[in-house]
Order: structure tokens, then C-alpha cells, then sequence
């Protein structure tokens, strides 16, 4: 076999390796060239170069359209620091994935990754599990989710054991590409097994799985029967902004801004200042989120 390059599809990454496959079908095992200056992902289109019956070798890394990014905290000579994280790319949109109790729903969570989708070029969607437990939650989902369709973000209420939970996300995300994203036991991996139809890996994915690689600590491509396709994040714990300015915030916290609009003074810090608007037309919650998250820009 001669050698070639070959256009494909990354769709997962463990160590120095990564499950591909190229436009013609064929799934393969891939290292990485010295010279490329990123790192790859799940949802990157890259040039595979294969040589006789080797696995391949990515040479170049096409432009992103989309990027899905966080600050992630590492250890570096006993000194804690933060890095920059690309999650997943080339994905339409994000499906923040969030229980209304047993965890209860962190509002925190999914405004900072509302704000990094929209920030990476990404729609940001909302499903709310556990609809069986709302008897026992602290908020109503019916009222969180109006709250975020009032700043355009379109979400589902769903028990994602039964068939119309997972109907209803099908619909939701309409046969796209989705990064799906969310915080531990909330029933995200109940959800993409679904909407794969347990076809959770390829036979790549499982190869690179088997040579000790860890994909289940990284992003993963997954198809979806009928069209689209899901990158599955694992779990979060948290979830640090990357690379957000204040104009950012400020497209992901509408209601504040319009709020503003109305305050007494052009200035107002919106803290508590006599005539500030803000505190009487935002949810409490909301309100919270959007100072937690500008006093992080600006220390940081």
C-alpha cells in the first residue's frame, strides 16, 4: 500500500493517541506529529497520514468552528495553576445536562457553560432530569427553565428513563452535532445511551481503550441513528471560565443587562446600590451567578 493522506474524524484522544476515521469508513489507531500545535480532540477534522498497514500519523489539525473551553487547575513543581482546556469542537451546540435534585440543580454550573458555549460559537440547550423527583426539589423546573428561555436558551423538563424524555432531547437538538455536558449522577449517561441506542463506541474507541489509553476521562464521539452525533464529556466537577471577556458575561446574563437599563444611575455597580434595578427584576439566583462570575474576571 503506498503511502497517502487522508481527510478524517477524531473521535477520541487518550495519551499520545487517537481513534479516527477517515471519510471512507475506515477507523484507525493515530499518533501524533511532532509539529502540530494543539493538541487534537473528539469532533476535529484532521489529515491522517498512513503508511502501508501502520495506523497513521495526524499531520495537521483543521480550523475549528466551534470550541468548547474551561480552565482547568493543574499541578506544576508543587504550585497549583490553571491551563486552558479545549473540551470539544465543531460541535452546533451544547446540551447542558442538570438534575432538579439528588444532585440539586447548580445554576452556577450552567450559566458558566452557557457563557463558554456561547463564547465558542455554540448554541447552548438545557435538559432538566429527574422530572419525577420535583416534588422534592428546591426550585421548580418549570420556572428554571422559563427563566432561560427569557435569554433565548431552549430547554426540556424529562425523566430520561422513559422513551418521550428522550424523544423530546431528539427533538431538542434535531439530528446536530451536540457536545453533552453535565455534572456527575445527574443521568447524562442514562440520556446518551438512549439517544445512541446503546451504540455507545466504536470498535477504535474500544482499541484505544484497550492499549490503557483512559477514554472515559476524555471526550467521545458517538453517531446517533437517523443523523447528528453526540460528543459525550465526562462528568464535570466544575467548571472555570476560559478566555471570557465582560462583554461575554454580558450576552449570557440579558436579563441583567436589560435590567440595567433601568437602573438609577449610569454607573450603578448593580450591589445593592440605592435605585438599582437589577435587584428588584432579576431572580435572586441569577443575580448571584452574574457577580460571582465578574468578580472571577476581574481578579483574574
Amino acid at each position: 500500500m503506498t503511502e497517502r493522506h487522508e481527510p478524517a474524524l477524531v473521535l477520541a484522544v487518550g495519551g499520545g493517541l487517537a481513534a479516527v476515521r477517515t471519510d471512507a469508513g475506515e477507523e484507525r489507531i493515530a499518533k501524533f506529529a511532532g509539529r502540530l500545535d494543539r493538541r487534537p480532540v473528539a469532533g476535529d477534522r484532521v489529515q491522517l497520514f498512513i503508511e502501508a498497514d501502520e495506523g497513521g500519523r495526524i499531520d495537521v489539525i483543521e480550523p475549528r468552528s466551534t470550541e468548547l473551553r474551561r480552565q482547568q487547575r493543574m499541578r506544576s513543581e508543587g504550585e497549583r495553576a490553571m491551563k486552558e482546556q479545549v473540551l470539544a469542537v465543531n460541535a452546533e451546540c451544547v446540551l447542558i445536562v442538570a438534575s432538579i435534585a439528588d444532585p440539586p440543580l447548580r445554576r452556577g454550573l450552567i450559566d458558566r457553560i452557557l457563557v463558554a458555549a456561547w463564547r465558542g460559537g455554540m448554541e447552548p440547550l438545557l435538559a432538566i432530569t429527574k422530572a419525577d423527583l420535583t416534588g422534592r426539589a428546591e426550585q421548580d423546573p418549570e420556572l428554571v427553565l422559563a427563566d432561560y428561555r427569557a435569554i433565548g436558551v431552549a430547554g426540556v423538563v424529562i425523566d430520561v428513563r422513559t422513551e418521550a424524555g428522550a424523544d423530546a432531547v431528539r427533538e431538542l437538538i434535531r439530528g446536530r452535532t451536540t457536545a453533552v455536558v453535565g455534572h456527575s449522577g445527574v443521568g447524562k449517561s442514562t440520556l446518551v445511551n438512549a439517544l445512541t441506542a446503546g451504540g455507545q463506541t466504536t470498535g477504535a474507541i474500544h482499541e484505544l481503550s484497550g492499549r490503557g489509553r483512559h477514554t472515559t476521562t476524555t471526550a467521545t464521539w458517538l453517531d446517533m441513528p437517523g443523523g447528528g452525533a453526540l460528543i459525550d464529556l465526562p462528568g464535570l466537577r466544575s467548571f472555570s471560565l476560559a478566555g471570557i471577556t465582560p462583554a461575554d458575561l454580558a450576552r449570557a446574563f440579558g436579563d441583567v443587562a436589560e435590567a440595567s437599563e433601568q437602573c438609577r444611575f449610569s454607573d450603578c455597580r448593580h450591589v445593592g446600590d440605592d435605585g438599582c434595578a437589577v435587584e428588584r427584576l432579576v431572580d435572586p439566583a441569577r443575580l448571584a451567578s452574574y457577580r460571582k462570575l465578574l468578580i472571577e474576571l476581574q481578579e483574574g
